[in-house]
């Protein structure tokens, strides 16, 4: 057991200084994350044209920094937001309106160590 708990805390380690530790997961749970670096992408549907769709909620920032792009369905950024450290957290809405498809929202992960919590948002004209 002491065999176990040591390469679990190597692997850990291990984690922290490559790629960060992230604890849940962006748009459906409140994320913890450490020392994170690297991109998350997700996507959304629009059926209609002109419907509003993108995330809403917050983030907190200890150290690094988290910056926010949606683009729309011909690839071009319609919103974006960085977040970087502060005393309180950031209020967040990242919004997009235009033609119906697949909107893409990434989420560049500088060093960051904080907390996000974001939420899917769809809008009607």
């Amino acid at each position: 057991m002491r065999y176990l708990l040591m390469a679990l805390g190597l692997l850990l380690a291990l984690l922290y200084f490559t790629v960060g530790v992230r604890v849940g997961y962006v748009t459906l749970t409140r994320t913890y994350l450490w020392n994170t670096t690297g991109q998350n992408t997700y996507t959304f549907r629009t059926l209609e044209d002109g419907q509003r769709v993108g995330v809403t909620g917050s983030c907190q920032v200890k150290s690094g920094t988290a910056t926010i792009r949606l683009f729309n369905s011909s690839g071009t950024q319609v919103d974006g937001r960085i977040c970087t450290p502060a005393p309180q957290p950031w209020a967040l809405e990242v919004m997009g309106a235009g033609p119906a498809g697949l909107y893409r929202l990434t989420v560049d992960f500088q060093k960051f160590t904080g907390n996000i919590d974001l939420r899917e948002t769809f809008k009607g004209r």
